[in-house]
């Protein structure tokens, strides 16, 4: 990942830790204490992921109930490809720059940069076919997201050669190692088992070691509920590695108008976001537990992933 340095992420929080200086999180709310009752799942063997319940498009929890009860798949859209592709090139593009490096050892960044770009159209390609893009998307859509995606590369090419030759300008005797551990991001991804509070056994999250935070990386509109995923990667990764987590970065990432644009939050994952995740979670367990359709909200979000499949039914007299 090179959509945050790790420069600007310190900086982020020392800022934060002055602010919250005076704040701690309650111990009884660390994910170690997961056997407590605050935060022990109310249902056993059922596992959510921390999307499912975090993402409070509807407020009635019908998604929920339509995925998990009534067997009815999130319909599959652009958005919803968008992020697939946008996660790869991101999470992928690390281990192809260290590739490059170790084969072709030291060089400049203007060089390392043409052997990216060499690259880029292989690389956005063989994830497109991964992730069977044309399944879903087709035409102008599909256009304008193979031109987004080479956009997106070729920032992170760019960053990474300008970072590269900065390294190596700070170095009296730059080895290819020392130059690639300063290089690569300090985030490490960690499959996280969540099982202890009722989430999925195989969390994927970015995780900035040295500085206890949990990063997730949004490809869509600021939605307020986004919060609830830090608190729940958090709470899983204290469950599961018994590390304190107190801290979480939502990076917001576009393509707009041929431009890369990167927006940061950071948040203080306290008591009240911790017990917001939880009750939002227990909320959805209780949903899944009853098994009957919640019904449909007030007014339902546009942006609900099920937006479409419950209006139709909604103005054709349908469940």
């Amino acid at each position: 990942m090179f959509l945050i340095s790790s420069r600007e992420l310190g900086r982020l929080l020392t800022r934060f830790r002055r602010l919250y200086s005076g704040c701690s999180v309650s111990e009884e709310l660390r994910g170690w204490n997961w056997s407590n009752d605050l935060l022990s799942p109310p249902v056993d063997n059922l596992f959510l992921g921390v999307s499912e319940v975090a993402n409070r498009y509807c407020p009635n929890y019908r998604d929920v109930y339509l995925r998990r009860v009534a067997n009815i798949p999130a319909p599959v859209t652009i958005k919803t490809v968008r992020g697939w592709v946008y996660h790869a090139l991101c999470s992928e593009f690390p281990g192809l720059v260290r590739g490059r490096l170790y084969s072709h050892g030291l060089m400049r960044g203007c060089d390392l940069f043409r052997i990216l770009s060499d690259e880029r159209d292989g690389f956005v390609d063989s994830i497109f076919k991964r992730y069977g893009v044309e399944k879903y998307v087709s035409g102008s859509d599909y256009d304008s997201l193979r031109s987004d995606s080479s956009i997106l590369f070729d920032f992170l090419a760019l960053n990474v050669s300008a970072r590269l030759d900065e390294i190596i300008s700070e170095l009296s005797y730059p080895k290819v190692e020392n130059v690639v551990g300063r290089l690569m991001p300090e985030f490490e991804e960690k499959i996280v088992d969540g099982r202890f509070l009722g989430l999925s056994r195989e969390l994927r999250v970015d995780v900035f070691m040295d500085n206890r935070l949990v990063i997730d990386v949004k490809t869509g509109d600021v939605r307020d509920f986004h919060k609830y995923t830090l608190a729940g990667y958090a709470l899983a990764i204290e469950a599961d590695l018994e590390v304190p987590v107190d801290y979480g970065v939502i990076l917001y990432l576009a393509v707009k108008d041929g431009f890369v644009k990167v927006k940061s939050d950071l948040y203080f994952i306290d008591d009240a976001l911790r017990r917001e995740f939880i009750e939002v979670r227990d909320k959805a367990f209780d949903v899944i537990q009853v098994g009957e359709d919640p019904g449909y909200p007030p007014s339902c979000p546009d942006y609900c992933i099920y937006y479409d499949y419950c209006k139709a039914r909604r103005v054709g007299g349908r469940g």
